[in-house]
């Protein structure tokens, strides 16, 4: 047996990884095929081209405005406007400072994108609505710049240069625009595919549906939301790059009209899907020249057509397709023949390799020795050990650490007013044994989840102090302590309902795997990015099965009962190898059997040294599965101390059961 293990998944059905997009004969078929289309269009008249590179432009934008809206939920109505910055500066560089066309691209592709970091900035002050009117004036304001300025040519506008022939002997490849546009639009297809089929899309996807779930996964929601709005104005760039040859370019073209019809293209043909942008802009950019009628009759038959899409299947045309096949393969996947063998899975290191051993601890994975065949034994889901990844690539079994002398968590004078003079928390102290389940309860308004969430530091801490393992960590934030290996759940799972279960499991994942978010621009071409995704798909897989939800991997969250999404939640925070677990409430909605399970999963993880602390208002199953339990009432603290002493206090019956 080679270095790598083999990691076996009881029960779970062949992985069907995302990154698979690009193998196989279909896609080698796909790109033929597009490579001759391309072949075909640049030996076609000048009518065709024109009409086809229009859409192909169009397609490049509306694929980076769907980057943002569909991915991160940010509606920007200033696409136009970095559209028109690419598409004028590449035309005045060209014409003015007459700069080659290809030293032009990589400066309009960088300037734009450094703009549209300026424009995604204000995404950490506004959203939404207010976000879309604030881009829709940046495109406003550009286009009264473009109209008055002398150097662009006011509402005249500016030439085209033209655009470079290709040198003798290449002639038969035909227009060289067209090659130029068709590897244009190539290019931002396979960028934003490459995102698709990342392990950085469903973080993406969390960071739009989620935020405090990403955060505490150890995402840095905002600088991504910012890289990934100057990812998309580096596409425009690149649209407005391609447009700049294809014509007679005018301020009006670049207006509040032409930002919303950008956003109309990406809605019709569907939002956050492969090939959605591209047809809304198909659509969108051939509908006058298709419909040959009166100018004002076509405005009215578009905007009936709008209308009715967004009424009858809001999702776009290739999302309804999406929900056909969906529904064909759930029927199809019931019919199958029950009883499948194990999928396999090859691992490697945490980056395959590629740095020193990290130790991991995949609940219930396999453990083989270096040269053990298949036929390895497996680590018990109780077993007191850990699991590391060999610089050689072998997975060896580690005994599991003693118990620390210092507490695990120790906060010391807490104190939080939402407003000034409302007194959420006063002075409250709770110290944690590592190694232990400890409890929090009090009534209703007793700031649980205030102590909980500056805890994780999803709120800061205004006063006094927090320790993790002896080191400070009040002013880290929540995205940093994940890096500590404080991990929390949410009241309410904050799942991306359009993934699948595990899917959204292996966002937990996020801060255990190194440079994510720079590999997926290009994914599935990198080794090291394959082997994490298999590794990361089999992990979250097993992390499923541990809380009992073998039968749900492949199930959209959308689709699963309540209890399968809060066990689906308590596995996404489990899977990073926390050392310390915060749990809000994680019986909320669970049958009795499911609480049962959640008591042994806590059981299970307590003997694995985690750290844990329960907010719960189930009394009974804090004072059965907590060491230690600590009393909140109005903000203060009532008692703390081990479960049997608690249940016997006095002030505990007074101020919370009652008696």
């Amino acid at each position: 047996m080679s270095a790598a293990s083999l990691l076996e998944v009881p029960g779970a059905p062949p992985l069907a990884d995302r990154h698979r997009w690009y193998r196989g004969p279909l896609w080698g078929s796909a790109l033929c095929a597009y490579l001759a289309g391309t072949v075909a269009l640049a030996h076609s008249s000048s009518y065709q081209q024109g009409l086809l590179l229009v859409a192909a432009v169009y397609s490049i934008l509306a694929l980076s405005l769907d980057l943002v809206a569909g991915a991160t939920g940010l509606y920007s109505l200033g696409h136009a406007g970095l559209f028109a910055i690419g598409a004028y500066g590449t035309t005045i560089l060209a014409t003015t400072y007459h700069w080659n066309v290809f030293y032009a691209l990589p400066l309009a592709v960088v300037a734009v994108g450094l703009v549209g970091v300026v424009i995604g900035a204000l995404s950490l002050r506004v959203s939404g609505l207010y976000f879309a009117i604030t881009t829709l004036i940046f495109t406003i304001i550009v286009n009264v710049l473009l109209s008055n300025l002398g150097i662009t040519g006011g509402y005249q506008g500016l030439a085209s240069p033209s655009f470079p022939s290709f040198p003798h002997g290449w002639s038969p490849l035909g227009t060289a625009l067209v090659w130029a546009v068709s590897g244009a639009l190539l290019l931002a297809v396979t960028v934003i595919w490459s995102m698709r089929a990342s392990a950085m899309y469903p973080v993406l996807l969390a960071i739009r549906d989620s935020e405090p779930f990403a955060s505490a996964a150890g995402v840095r929601t905002k600088l991504t939301r910012v890289a990934v709005f100057g990812l998309s104005a580096a596409l425009a760039g690149l649209a407005g790059w391609t447009f700049s040859y294809l014509g007679f370019i005018t301020p009006g073209q670049f207006d509040a009209t032409a930002a919303v019809n950008i956003l109309v293209m990406v809605i019709l043909g569907g939002m956050n899907t492969r090939l959605g942008p591209i047809c809304g802009a198909v659509f969108v950019s051939l509908f006058p020249t298709v419909v040959n009628m009166n100018p004002l009759w076509q405005e009215i038959l578009f905007g009936c057509v709008f209308i009715f899409v967004i009424v009858v299947f809001p999702e776009g045309f290739v999302g309804v397709v999406a929900r056909g096949a969906r529904r064909l393969a759930l029927l199809l996947r019931r019919s199958e023949v029950h009883g499948r063998g194990p999928g396999v899975v090859e691992l490697a290191g945490l980056d395959g390799g590629s740095r020193p051993a990290g130790r991991y601890v995949p609940p219930g994975a396999t453990a083989a020795a270096n040269g053990a065949g298949p036929d390895a034994a497996r680590l018990p889901a109780t077993a007191d050990g850990l699991v590391a990844f060999g610089t050689d690539g072998a997975v060896r079994l580690e005994a599991a650490p003693a118990l620390e002398a210092a507490p695990a968590l120790e906060a010391r004078g807490i104190s939080f007013s939402y407003v000034k003079g409302v007194i959420a928390l006063d002075a409250v102290d709770i110290v944690v044994a590592a190694g232990t389940i400890h409890g929090l309860i009090g009534p209703n308004g007793s700031g649980k989840s205030t102590l909980v969430n500056i805890l994780s530091g999803e709120l800061a801490c205004q006063h006094g102090t927090i320790a993790a393992h002896g080191r400070r960590i009040e002013s880290l934030r929540a995205w940093e302590r994940a890096g500590f290996g404080l991990m929390r759940t949410f009241q309410t799972a904050g799942m991306v309902r359009e993934l699948t279960t595990r899917d959204n499991v292996t966002i937990g994942l996020f801060s255990r795997f190194d440079h994510i978010g720079a590999r997926s621009l290009a994914w599935p071409f990198i080794p090291s990015a394959r082997r994490d995704s298999r590794t990361m798909a089999a992990v979250a897989s097993h992390a499923l099965t541990e809380v009992g939800l073998e039968g749900w991997v492949r199930s959209r969250v959308a689709d699963v009962p309540h209890g399968v999404e809060q066990l689906t939640q308590l596995a996404a925070a489990c899977v990073g190898q926390p050392s310390i677990l915060i749990l809000d409430e994680p019986l909320a909605g669970l049958s009795s059997a499911e609480v049962d399970e959640v008591a042994a999963i806590l059981r299970g993880l307590r003997s694995r040294q985690v750290t844990i602390i329960v907010v719960e208002h189930q009394t009974r199953f804090i004072f059965e599965v907590c060491d230690e339990v600590t009393v909140l009432a109005a903000g203060e603290l009532v008692t703390s101390g081990s479960a049997a002493e608690v249940r016997n206090d006095s002030r505990v019956r007074e101020v919370y059961l009652g008696q």
